[in-house]
């Protein structure tokens, strides 16, 4: 597993940065690219001229990353003295607007643009970006104090403080470390310090020291671990733990004070976290804080649970059926580089996967004489019967025809059970999902209708249309397109969710019901829908495009989940609780945010990073959510758990915690990598998750961990 215990965005060289996450390299001497930037282009094809767009990096000592447009992302790394000069690669038309902006700024520097935006009708060469260095006040509040006490910052820099504000004489560059800590206890008090760890980013003012006469410890178990041992951190005081040890910490905290948990460095094959690792305003003695460990249980030295490591795997699916996890996922075959199906279970006794796919599932498969073709987007889900049955729907073209193709596992093998479409054009996004009220696992999907407008389609898996009509699919709005459904079945009521493009041309979250295993789905509108309105979704806001959603049932209640842009464009995590009133329906938010932050806040307090791509399932009678959220260039796997209190909801992390309590980078394998696809499922005693993330090498690798929470 890549350990990078102190890794914040420090990298030695431009083209490690370009080959780890694909971006441009900016050419540190001009001249070499004189010949393209210095002279307009015409292109014989259409007579459309365009410029380059460059300019100079000044004072850079490290590296960062610019883009223009939002797109066209550039990194200029310097390790010496002089100005760098810059050119983006993708040139721009005459007339065409440019806005050039710093995407991540270099660990130590603040670096700023200026003539940065404009309309060409020239090359652009006299853009400045400005890189100095910064440094910050750590700073913050003492209560509850009669006297002084003295704290400290990274273990000096003492300072003498009574009740009120306080700042460290010292600044803090951008990037560094600050620790604020209580040097010596002032008898009979006891001085908590919060909020008091972190790198420095900006001025950081909201350390809070609470002192009181009573004070609290805490304790313990963990578990996950295996033969590995792991290391806790609580102020200064460390303890080393074992697989299903108990600790306790002798360190007391403050009455009203809050505390945090940390892991200095994570064990081998292991991602930990600590469970109630922080909190505020302590009032008793806490025994339950739980660390545990993911483990990681895919091929860790040579890739994940592909067949083939040298060929990439995507699309991952997880679920447990009859107490054995089952995998599926996309990867090529190396006899035809088609893609076809991969299907592995896991053995937890042994650690180990095995196919049962008989290397690949497409129509081929079922019919020797057929032409093999691309098999892509499966699902798996179960058939919960008196006998339940393995299901799995995926995406395939034969003979230029899309289809829904379902097949069943039965005795060891899969076998066909149907092939669906409508129109035979462009399908996309099938899901399953059994409705216990008629005893039958239904599909949807996205597929074009004649006047290509995609259609949210449903049936059974035998082929049996359950869209009402036959003609058009169950959107709000039939001349709108509409892609990503999702199935959830609850009582009498098959549900499903999808986004379709609103009135304003952003993307709704819509939700419709199918009564008693009625083909008809309810009209959407104040009194039938149960998503609001007839001219928006659930969405927080209907300005704003949502997309990617997801629905579960978690405590006989229906929960949504989808990514949402706000304001400031950048996309997060939405969710909502359905008030099971079919005829005068509402949803309830249970993200903990507000208009601008989503659930996502709990890591990304700024929410200047895009989350996205969000998925739940239920394990132990709480609900998990598992999302993709952006860290710089990566994007990071993250987990987390609901309280289970709608009037006051909480969502707690459970991925990664590091040195400075809760990491800002989650499951990943390496955590320089873009994860993509996250998806969970749960036994009875375990949790499993599953992304695909890319390898050294660049081929994505289908990675998997469990955790015994």
């Amino acid at each position: 597993m890549f350990d990078f215990r102190y890794y914040h965005w420090k990298l030695a060289t431009c083209s490690l940065i370009s080959i780890l996450l694909f971006v441009g390299c900016a050419e540190e001497n001009a001249e070499e690219n004189k010949d393209s930037s210095s002279s307009s282009s015409i292109t014989s094809s259409s007579s459309i001229t365009t410029y380059s767009i460059g300019g100079t990096v000044t004072g850079l000592s490290g590296f960062l990353v610019i883009q223009n447009n939002s797109a066209d992302d550039t990194v200029i790394e310097q390790t010496g003295t002089d100005n760098v000069s810059f050119t983006f690669k993708t040139r721009i038309s005459s007339g065409s607007a440019y806005s050039v902006s710093v995407k991540l700024q270099p660990n130590t520097q603040t670096c700023t643009a200026s003539n940065a935006s404009g309309t060409t009708s020239d090359n652009i060469s006299n853009i400045t970006i400005a890189c100095t260095s910064s440094s910050y006040n750590v700073s913050g509040t003492v209560s509850g104090l009669t006297g002084s006490v003295v704290l400290q910052n990274n273990g000096a820099d003492d300072l003498t403080v009574s009740n009120g504000s306080f700042s460290f004489t010292n600044k803090i560059n951008k990037g560094s470390a600050y620790n604020v800590t209580v040097k010596t206890q002032p008898s009979p008090f006891t001085c908590s310090a919060a909020s008091n760890r972190g790198l420095a980013s900006d001025n950081m003012s909201s350390v809070s020291v609470v002192c009181a006469v009573r004070a609290y410890f805490l304790s313990g178990t963990a578990s996950g671990l295996g033969s590995t041992t792991l290391g806790l951190q609580f102020d200064n005081e460390t303890k080393t733990l074992s697989d299903n040890g108990s600790f306790s910490f002798s360190t007391p905290v403050a009455k009203g004070g809050g505390y945090s948990i940390y892991i200095p460095s994570q064990p081998d094959n292991r991602t930990c976290s600590v469970i109630n690792g922080t909190r505020s305003n302590v009032s008793q003695d806490y025994t339950d804080l739980k660390a545990v460990c993911w483990e990681y249980i895919d091929n860790v030295t040579s890739g994940g649970i592909n067949d083939n490591v040298s060929q990439n795997g995507s699309s991952p699916q997880l679920i447990e059926f009859e107490s054995t996890l089952y995998s599926a996922w996309v990867e090529p075959s190396s006899s035809d580089n088609k893609t076809r199906i991969r299907v592995a279970k896991y053995n937890d006794n042994s650690s180990s996967w095995s196919f049962v796919d008989s290397s690949g599932i497409n129509f081929k498969s079922f019919n020797s004489s057929a032409t093999s073709q691309n098999a892509s987007q499966p699902v798996l889900f179960v058939e919960d019967k008196t006998t339940p049955s393995l299901l799995m729907a995926w995406i395939e073209e034969l003979a230029g025809t899309s289809y829904v193709t379902v097949a069943k596992f039965i005795n060891s093998s899969w076998n066909y059970v149907a092939f669906i479409n409508k129109n035979n054009q462009a399908l996309t996004s099938p899901h399953g999902a059994y409705h216990s009220y008629d005893s039958s696992p239904y599909v949807t999907w996205s597929e074009l209708d004649n006047a290509s407008v995609s259609q949210i389609r449903v049936s059974k898996a035998t082929g049996a249309f359950w869209d009402g009509n036959g003609i058009t699919g169950i959107n709000d709005n039939t001349s709108r397109h509409a892609t990503q459904p999702r199935l959830a079945s609850l009582s009498s009521y098959l549900y499903a969710i999808w986004t379709e493009i609103g009135d304003n041309a952003t993307g709704q979250i819509r939700v419709k019901v199918s009564s008693a295993s009625s083909t008809s789905w309810t009209a959407v509108d104040n009194s039938t829908a149960v998503d609001n309105s007839t001219t928006s979704g659930i969405n927080r806001n209907s300005s704003y495009n949502a997309e990617a959603p997801e629905l579960t049932v978690f405590n006989s209640k229906l929960y949504a989940a989808w990514q949402e842009s706000n304001s400031n464009n950048v996309t997060q995590i939405r969710v909502a609780v359905f008030n099971g009133n079919i005829t005068s329906p509402s949803w309830s938010f249970v993200d903990n945010g507000d208009s601008t932050k989503g659930m996502n806040k709990i890591i990304d307090k700024d929410v200047n990073e895009n989350a996205s791509a969000p998925r739940m399932t239920v394990f132990n009678s709480s609900l998990y959510l598992t999302w993709l959220q952006e860290h710089g260039l990566s994007k990071q796997m993250r987990l987390a758990k609901y309280n289970g209190n709608d009037s006051s909801p909480e969502w707690t992390l459970v991925d990664r915690y590091d040195e400075f309590g809760v990491s800002r980078f989650g499951l990943n394998n390496n955590i320089l990598k873009v994860a993509a696809t996250p998806v969970m499922a749960a036994s009875s005693s375990k949790l499993y998750a599953a992304w695909s993330e890319p390898d050294s090498s660049g081929i994505t690798q289908i990675r998997v961990v469990k955790n015994p929470f």
